[in-house]
């Protein structure tokens, strides 16, 4: 009853994804190490996010100029591998993708227009990949509690950003691979399904290489970029026959992203990326089991809103989310799936020329599924 109950709790929160604050895709989880035996994990997500705003004509008269739905959708796999080594030590492997971008806005908004030749077609944007392996192991002590830690191997696969106002300006950043680690302690009590687990991502800085274009010219430039640090707390408890009560809180220190490139910092005096405060994301959910083979959940989430402007680039605040899944187990293999919608909070963006962006009546829909697959 356990084990098909945590898969349906999981896939609400960690495979049917959301769009959370920052760049954030996957939520950095854990929850593979504490699966029992050897286990194989496939899971893959889509999010079909609908973001879009309006901002005043800074180039003429008129009616406020439409953004488009600037919010691309996109997957997030999720694979992992899960041994115990002894009795009291486990290992998983993890390959995620923690972070993400894809934004594109209408050629026609005003972001968009090089000032130099209106009539080139262009569009303000930012695209970036950046995929992880974590290697982790748990030590288990006698009295229910654990400890964790591990390495994780990061890559920016892709980043390049486009802001056509500023002299058609782009920045073009080649892969980069570098190092961080994940420490943690978890709690477990088997009779009652209850388990607490904290667990600590540390930052990650790449020394990304890359072309910057302004004005014609190209430069080649190097900047330093953090991927922030963040704390997840997870936990879950029986409350009832057949019936668990999970939830989990997440913070994000998103001021340690800063990209700052040295040509476009020159130009505009200000970075091309950057965020002023941390965000906080709550999950609560309930499942329950209706069967000896399937099991249900749903799950509520809401992130923080801190009602400031907010980057182009990024021109959401805050939301709330509500989710359903189930698992069907098999002999050797669970299979779970979920929908999430997101209701994406309102948000002013920095503009141009004095002018601001507003974003209203934003939403999100996404969908996963989950294969847990026993090797013994």
């Amino acid at each position: 009853m356990k084990k098909a109950l945590l898969q349906a709790c999981a896939v609400c929160v960690g495979t049917t994804g959301a769009y959370a604050g920052g760049i954030d895709r996957s939520g950095q989880g854990i929850n593979l190490i504490f699966e029992e035996g050897t286990v194989v994990q496939f899971g893959l997500s889509y999010t079909d996010p609908d973001v879009s705003g309006t901002m005043p004509n800074i180039f003429g008269a008129g009616e406020p100029v439409d953004s488009g739905n600037i919010a691309n959708d996109f997957f997030t796999p999720h694979l992992g591998f899960k041994t115990a080594l002894t009795d009291q030590l486990d290992l998983a492997i993890i390959y995620d993708e923690p972070f993400g971008a894809d934004i594109a806005y209408s050629s026609a908004y005003p972001l968009s227009i090089n000032p130099f030749n209106p009539t080139q077609a262009n569009s303000l944007r930012a695209q970036a990949d950046i995929d992880a392996i974590t290697a982790l192991l748990r030590y288990k002590f006698d009295n229910g509690f654990s400890a964790l830690g591990g390495v994780r191997v990061q890559r920016v696969s892709e980043a390049r950003i486009g802001v056509p106002i500023v002299g058609d300006y782009s920045f073009d950043a080649g892969s980069e691979v570098d190092f961080g680690y994940v420490i943690g302690v978890a709690w477990e009590k088997p009779e009652i399904a209850a388990r607490v687990a904290l667990t600590y991502n540390s930052k990650i800085t790449h020394n990304l290489s890359q072309t910057e274009v302004i004005g014609g010219a190209s430069f080649e430039t190097s900047t330093e970029v953090d991927t922030p640090q963040s704390v997840n707390l997870d936990f879950q408890t029986g409350v009832a026959p057949k019936t668990l009560l999970f939830g989990s809180i997440r913070w994000v220190d998103w001021p340690q992203l800063d990209v700052a490139p040295p040509v476009y910092t020159a130009a505009v005096g200000s970075s091309l990326v950057d965020y002023d405060n941390a965000t906080y994301t709550y999950s609560l959910g309930l499942g329950y089991q209706f069967t000896d083979e399937f099991a249900g959940a749903v799950t509520l989430g809401y992130e923080t809103d801190e009602g400031i402007p907010v980057s182009n680039l990024s021109p959401t605040d805050g939301f709330w989310s509500v989710g359903l899944g189930g698992t069907y187990s098999l002999e050797k293999a669970k299979i779970s799936a979920g929908v999430r919608y997101t209701d994406i909070g309102d948000a002013t963006a920095d503009g141009a020329f004095g002018q601001t962006a507003d974003f209203t009546g934003n939403s999100a829909w996404s969908v996963g599924f989950q294969i847990t697959y026993s090797l013994g």
